[in-house]
């Protein structure tokens, strides 16, 4: 967000304990722009992974079971897009728009000053 307020022509100061590229928020994947990771969740796996969500109190899908009435039309919506059919096409759609995310980065970096502050970097993804 601080780099679309920069863009725009206001001053932006951001408040960090430690210096840029420390151990703090923006080391490591904190400061990873990854569009690509885009984790989809409709996957049909996920179904079997639900039932242990729910009895975790800390858990993803943690929540007050007097809601519970008021989800079932959407969870019942979520079910029916669990489809390998439904996730591909979720995919295809969030590579189009995610595509183009890493060049709209680069164009916004250039036009503002970030000298130092960003190392573009290979990765290696590795799928089973």
């Amino acid at each position: 967000m601080d780099c679309f307020c920069k863009k725009k022509g206001f001053d932006v100061t951001i408040f960090d304990k430690d210096e840029p590229g420390s151990p703090a928020a923006s080391y490591g994947n904190a400061g990873h722009f990854s569009p690509y990771a885009c984790v989809l969740m409709n996957r049909p796996d996920v179904l079997t992974d639900v039932p242990a969500m729910l009895l975790s109190s800390t858990g993803p899908l943690a929540l007050k079971w007097n809601y519970v009435p008021k989800m079932i039309p959407w969870f019942l919506q979520f079910i029916r897009n669990c489809t390998t059919k439904r996730m591909m096409h979720t995919a295809k759609n969030m590579h189009q728009i995610l595509d183009l995310a890493l060049p709209a980065y680069d164009e916004l970096f250039d036009e503002i000053d970030l000298e130092g502050l960003v190392e573009k970097k290979r990765h290696l993804i590795y799928l089973e």
